[in-house]
């Protein structure tokens, strides 16, 4: 029975996902390898078994009725027998698990390499027969056969250079958010190009096989062969270009320089051209020409060399991706994911080759069973692990940088676009997430080791999975309506250009809390109800509680109330001059529940909502001085008027105040007839709060302007009144000088002769016979 290393790869390469394999043997997860071996070697050989079972029987036969071999394997049955014996009593001395499987791995691969060396010992004692002509009429016909095919892809990739570079030229666009959906629609069509340009090498070689195999079957097999491993070797070969594009440096998946990416490309390609022609091709020939031992040998020579090459260039490359691994360690913001990429980084390429060696030790020990199964499940694996990456890259690029939002949009709503950008690093991480555990589950299926998948297919899993996607449309459902919602009030906010911030956060905050409160309580209750909790008793006791406070919250309740009224109405914001609760003063501070007024005495004021009945707010849109000047009734009143209005006339020419007058003097004219006074009212219309500045500088201005006319201005007095005489004279005024009084009118004029202090400008002076003094 032959033990070819490359008889696997044969049934392997028949499944359509498997032609990509070989490649992908030198990457993957070198952990699983030794679980999925033996997972395999349980439920493997089924199928082969049977196809083998009939060749079996018929070598069994045989044996047995050739007297010499049936006493050969009669003494190697009870060899074995006492190894088992032996094996046993040390099984009783409890060998660990992993001793256990050392044990058998390594008895799996003497036992190969002493079947291998046997096979090498017969293949020399019986020498190397070839029948030069045959292989030299074989080789012909399939060196024609190959050249025609790689001929076509010569002429074809010549052909469709022209596309090829229009499609780099596609993928190079400046905006960095589109760049790599754009890199991926032109890889995509330059692999669909190159796929339907092998296609076309495949179809013309096939045909020119039917001429040039002749009759002969041999020559028909070898080129079968050829033209499978052709497909193969090339399409892998296609993906290799794909994945590292040494010539077209804008379709790269990957930042690679182009010595690199040339070094990558090139040494995988010479592998696979290598192990896919050899293990394809050759080694089948030689074993269908009845050489099994020289096909195993051919294969075992092939095996090694490909490990020793694979093992060159991993350790040449180990400084390429290195100092890649070290940059993003660098680059990372986390501090353990920095710590893995540096671990990875420094021990990267052993994993690789210990995984290249895992592959081989695979391939000689158990070729049947677990090779294929290996090769399949890494090229899974490294298919899982791409799509994943390459998607969660997408995500990064559309919406990593955030959300941009037209300018419309901004100019109604300056802070959704922020809100936003807020929620995108949360909805990109949970995305990663997903992604990341759907991808950990298809390997753990690539594996055979757990099924996540078709667990999720029973009804427990669809009742989960039914929760988990519930749970999800919930909380975008409360994301958006939070977003909508605050966009909203925050456009509403915006309508008036002259609204102050103070009113709009206010606002703002107030609203939020209402409707985080509400769609927090709502969305746990859903949760909780799809997660199977009866929300019954909660929402009861919430209806209590809520009762409760209710009643013990009656004055807190009123001043919210009130307070969000009075907000909504835009009655008060902070820096307002206003009057509430019967206190005037500057407000300074907003609450849900209270303002705070400092008054024209420095004194803080906090009063409640619900004990403002009245709001008087000083400072919207626009002031008006109004003031009543008094003039004498002697006055001449549109004289005063004319006054009046020079006095405005100065103020409104003053720069400090000329910017706070909005209108024209308003002077409606007398308003009063008083009792001592003829009042005449102005009104000034200013700036917001800039009523009292102008109203001042106003009241100067007039007593100015009044003052240089000779305009009286009413002042409260008294007037003294003695009667009059029948005949029209007024009575004498006796007077009543007290001690310390005594110095009249006129001392200060010279004196008479006669010592008599002369008559004053208002009469005579009196003398001590009309001053009547206090005794002492």
């Amino acid at each position: 029975m032959s033990r070819s290393v490359f008889a696997p790869l044969r049934h392997a390469f028949r499944h359509p996902s498997g032609r990509l394999v070989m490649p992908l043997l030198l990457l993957g997860w070198l952990f699983l390898l030794p679980l999925a071996a033996q997972a395999q070697e349980g439920s493997g050989g089924g199928e082969s078994g049977s196809a083998e079972g009939e060749g079996r029987y018929a070598a069994l036969v045989d044996l047995l009725k050739d007297p010499t071999e049936r006493d050969r394997l009669i003494a190697e049955l009870e060899s074995l027998s006492q190894g088992d014996a032996a094996d046993g009593e040390a099984g009783a001395e409890s060998p660990g698990i992993a001793e256990g499987l050392t044990d058998g791995i390594a008895g799996v691969v003497s036992g190969t390499i002493a079947e291998m060396a046997g096979a090498a010992t017969r293949l020399a004692e019986g020498g190397i027969e070839v029948d030069w002509i045959e292989v030299s009429d074989v080789a012909w016909r399939v060196v024609s056969v190959l050249v025609i095919a790689y001929l076509v892809l010569a002429i074809g990739r010549r052909l469709l250079g022209g596309l090829w570079r229009r499609l780099e030229a596609y993928a190079q666009v400046p905006n960095a958010r589109h760049r790599l959906m754009r890199v991926g629609l032109a890889v995509l069509g330059s692999l669909l190009s190159s796929v339907a340009l092998l296609a076309i090498a495949y179809v013309l070689a096939q045909a020119a096989s039917l001429w040039l195999a002749g009759d002969g079957e041999q020559a028909a097999l070898v080129i079968g062969l050829a033209l499978k491993a052709f497909v193969v070797v090339e399409a892998t070969r296609l993906v290799i270009g794909v994945v590292f594009a040494p010539t077209l440096p804008g379709l790269r998946l990957f930042h690679l320089s182009e010595d690199d990416s040339r070094y990558w490309a090139g040494w995988l390609s010479r592998v696979i051209w290598l192990m896919g022609y050899a293990g394809i091709m050759l080694v089948p020939a030689i074993e269908s020409s009845g050489r099994p031992d020289l096909a195993d040998a051919v294969g075992w020579a092939v095996a090694v060399l490909a490990l020793v090459y694979v093992w060159s260039r991993l350790w040449r490359g180990r400084g390429m991706v290195h100092s890649a691994l070290v940059r993003r360690a660098e680059a990372s913001r986390h501090a353990l994911t920095a710590w893995a990429l540096q671990l990875l980084a420094a021990s990267w390429h052993w994993l690789a080759m210990l995984y290249a060696l895992g592959v081989f030790v695979v391939a000689i020990t158990r070729p049947g069973e677990a090779l294929p199964f290996v090769a399949l499940a890494t090229f899974k694996t490294v298919v899982i692990v791409g799509l994943s990456i390459f998607l969660a890259a997408m995500l990064t690029q559309w919406i990593g940088r955030g959300v941009h939002l037209p300018e419309r949009v901004l100019h109604r709503m300056p802070t959704l676009q922020l809100r936003l950008n807020t929620y995108v690093p949360m909805i990109l991480r949970t995305v990663r997430i997903v992604i990341g555990l759907v991808a950990l589950f298809g390997v753990l299926w690539a594996w055979n080791l757990v099924n996540v998948f078709a667990w999720l297919g029973s009804d427990a899993g669809r009742g989960l999975l039914g929760a988990v996607i519930d749970i999800a449309i919930v909380l975008v459902i409360a994301l958006a309506v939070w977003l909508v919602a605050t966009g909203m009030i925050e456009a509403k906010l915006n309508s008036d250009r002259d609204m102050p911030s103070a009113r709009m956060q206010t606002l703002l905050a107030l609203f939020r809390s209402a409707i985080a409160i509400a769609l927090v309580t709502i969305t746990a209750m859903i949760i909780l109800s799809e997660l199977g909790v009866n929300i019954g008793p909660l929402l009861a006791g919430a209806g209590v509680l809520g009762l409760a406070l209710g009643f013990g919250a009656q004055k807190m309740v009123q001043d919210v109330i009130t307070g969000v009224f009075i907000q909504i109405e835009n009655a008060i914001n902070a820096g307002d001059i206003v009057t509430a609760a019967g206190v005037t003063g500057t407000a300074e501070r907003l609450s849900i529940r209270s303002v705070t007024l400092r008054d024209l005495n420095g004194t803080v004021h906090v009063i409640p909502f619900s004990s403002v009945d009245i709001v008087s707010n000083y400072t919207r849109e626009f002031g008006v001085h109004k003031g009543e000047y008094g003039i004498a009734y002697r006055e001449n009143v549109d004289h005063a008027i004319e006054q009046l209005r020079a006095a405005f006339d100065e103020l409104a020419a003053d720069p400090d105040y000329k910017d706070r007058i909005l209108e024209p003097v308003d002077i409606p004219g007398v308003v009063a007839l008083a009792d001592s006074s003829v009042n005449i009212r102005v009104m000034i219309k200013t700036t917001p709060g800039d009523q009292w500045a102008v109203g001042r500088a106003y009241n100067r201005l007039v007593k100015k302007y009044f003052d240089e006319a000779g305009i009286e201005i009413p002042f409260p007095h008294t007037t003294l009144y003695f009667g009059v005489d029948k005949d029209g004279t007024a009575p004498p005024a006796n007077l009543r000088v007290l001690e310390g009084e005594r110095r009249m009118v006129g001392d200060d004029e010279p004196s008479t002769p006669s010592g008599d202090k002369p008559d004053g400008p208002r009469g005579r002076v009196p003398d001590s016979d009309d001053v009547d003094l206090p005794d002492r």
